[in-house]
């Protein structure tokens, strides 16, 4: 009896290497064309930036989230997270630290170079970087198959791309439209930045589409020869709005709306982000009713 049991955990461990042996990697392409390879799913996450973090939350892996940064705010339990540093630094040791399966980073931030660092180390690295809205729901399916719940990636996505294809409006006269992104000096967008594509989708026009820079600064002068009919100042729900609120609506040579957008909506290229396009749609036909 006693040689029968001892056959069958032998036969159980073999069969349990055999399917260790066999089992897939799992493979994904990251935003800069790096392969990814893990083992097997990722059960242990840090998220270097506020949408990716939004977007685990969505995929109901938040609770796999070992640490995130600075402003990683939504939703509320993302809030006890660990922080590992912010947009414009990270803490490689902390990273390193909490022994993560794979980290999540957005290119655009400041933090590549700790990032590039983590990967050095050999901790696996996935580089985000949506060049467009459209882009978004890619990168929900890429974080789901990394984490384990591809189905759940898919069906996000799928949601994701209907309701932005809804948004879409085109019109013969768009709105001219300027977006101030900052409360002292005047920056704005152009028309490669992900909130240009935005006020386009939604059928507007960026009154500085053509510029260079992706977040260019501008004159008060500048604003004013352009005429927008719109502006759109960012302002978190239930914050002191901007002293630009009063000074565009009083100048003396503008007509424009002055209205104000959550910026954690329209300038997180994550999840939530098609909420943000839809603020920003509305905005725009209010101007044209």
């Amino acid at each position: 009896m006693r040689f029968r049991r001892v056959v069958g955990a032998v036969i159980l461990l073999l069969m349990q290497g055999w399917s260790t042996t066999l089992a897939e990697p799992v493979v994904v392409m990251d935003d800069i064309g790096r392969e990814v390879v893990l083992t097997a799913p990722a059960k242990r996450v840090v998220s270097l930036a506020p949408h990716l973090t939004e977007t685990l939350f969505a995929l109901g892996v938040g609770d796999q989230i070992v640490g995130t940064v600075r402003y990683a705010d939504f939703p509320a339990a993302a809030q006890q997270i660990p922080r590992f540093g912010d947009a414009f630094s990270v803490n490689v040791e902390s990273v390193i630290g909490a022994r993560p399966d794979i980290v999540f980073a957005w290119q655009t931030g400041g933090t590549m170079r700790s990032v590039n660092r983590i990967a050095d180390l050999g901790v696996p690295v996935y580089i985000n970087e949506a060049p467009t809205p459209a882009a978004i729901a890619r990168s929900i399916e890429a974080l789901s198959v990394l984490v384990g719940v591809p189905d759940r990636g898919a069906a996000l996505a799928a949601q994701y791309r209907d309701t932005l294809a809804s948004l879409r409006r085109k019109s013969e006269r768009p709105v001219p439209v300027f977006f101030q992104i900052s409360d002292e000096r005047l920056y704005t967008v152009n028309d490669r930045h992900l909130i240009g594509q935005s006020i386009s989708w939604c059928g507007g026009r960026n009154v500085f589409a053509d510029l260079a820079i992706p977040v260019p600064l501008v004159s008060e002068e500048s604003v004013v020869a352009a005429r927008p009919r719109l502006i759109v100042l960012t302002r978190v729900p239930g914050s002191e709005p901007s002293s630009w609120f009063r000074r565009w609506q009083d100048h003396s040579a503008l007509s424009a709306r002055v209205v104000g957008i959550d910026p954690n909506l329209i300038s997180r290229p994550g999840i939530r982000m098609v909420d943000g396009i839809a603020a920003m749609c509305e905005l725009i036909a209010a101007v044209t009713d």
